[in-house]
């Protein structure tokens, strides 16, 4: 059986830009166009778009692709992402989403997984190409965010943002994939925080638990998730000192794991 690579990436506002940059440190380092190489891309929220958009562009240089992602959201999350920084987020966001996506569907991008919440037990619903829709509309309800965006309605049932109760999708990646030695998961997370709540222990508990299940089923499972020391917490920080700040974080924490990356680096370079 050949390898199979699925990149999960969690929500997280402006602090999406991290996962961007170890994205970046992963292609620069590989021989292969990591966007060929991934089989399923899963993601909650800003993960969500993150991964659409890093799909729909299909460069043969996915550092292009990775940059192009960083732009949009250096260049246009003062209104994209800052909910307070405009009158009505909900349209601006839309707007972006309906500009890049079009009409594009989860067939046509099949390796695409998106996570949302469905109202009002808020289970968590994939919309992929088992379950699609148009993108641009799985990625409103991925993002959803309550008493921010309202919910998204699709086929007479309304959505809120995933990260409720998924911002760290990586168990719904492999949920139906074989647990072995030809499995690598790639977590990527938007910073770990200075102050802890219910959903953010959430996201703790997936990656021990997925720590913990690697350990026995012999998977590969990287988890890539610095702390926080110069950025913000705040998801809607889009000030430049602040997303400065969240790519020292990155750089410095990526020094750190030289020598993990280096092994991912080399388990990829099998596929």
């Amino acid at each position: 059986m050949s390898k199979r690579l699925i990149i999960s990436i969690d929500g997280g506002g402006i602090r999406g830009i991290i996962p961007l940059v170890v994205l970046r440190a992963i292609q620069v380092r590989i021989k292969k166009n990591l966007g060929e190489i991934t089989n399923a891309w899963y993601g909650t929220s800003t993960g969500s778009i993150i991964a659409a958009s890093l799909i729909v562009q299909q460069e043969k240089d996915f550092t292009v692709a990775i940059q192009n992602v960083l732009d949009l959201y250096e260049f246009r999350s003062s209104s994209s992402i800052n909910p307070f920084g405009t009158t009505n987020p909900g349209r601006a966001l839309n707007k972006v989403l309906e500009e890049n996506f079009h009409n594009a569907t989860f067939n046509q991008f099949p390796k695409l997984n998106v996570l949302t919440c469905q109202k009002p037990d808020l289970s968590v619903v994939v919309f992929n190409q088992s379950n699609p829709t148009l993108i641009s509309e799985a990625l409103k309800a991925s993002c959803a965010v309550p008493g921010i965006f309202e919910a998204i309605i699709i086929n007479n049932k309304k959505y809120v943002d995933g990260f409720l109760m998924a911002k760290n999708p990586a168990h719904y990646a492999i949920k139906n994939e074989a647990l072995n030695e030809d499995l690598i998961l790639l977590s990527l997370g938007t910073g770990i925080l200075r102050e802890k709540d219910k959903i953010e222990e959430q996201v703790r508990q997936t990656h021990l638990d997925l720590e913990a299940l690697s350990n026995v089923k012999g998977f590969h499972y990287y988890r890539m998730n610095p702390h926080l020391v110069l950025a913000a917490d705040d998801m809607q920080n889009t000030t430049l000192k602040n997303i400065f700040n969240l790519k020292k974080d990155t750089e410095n924490f990526l020094k750190d794991k030289d020598g993990r990356l280096e092994e991912l680096v080399k388990i990829l370079s099998l596929i």
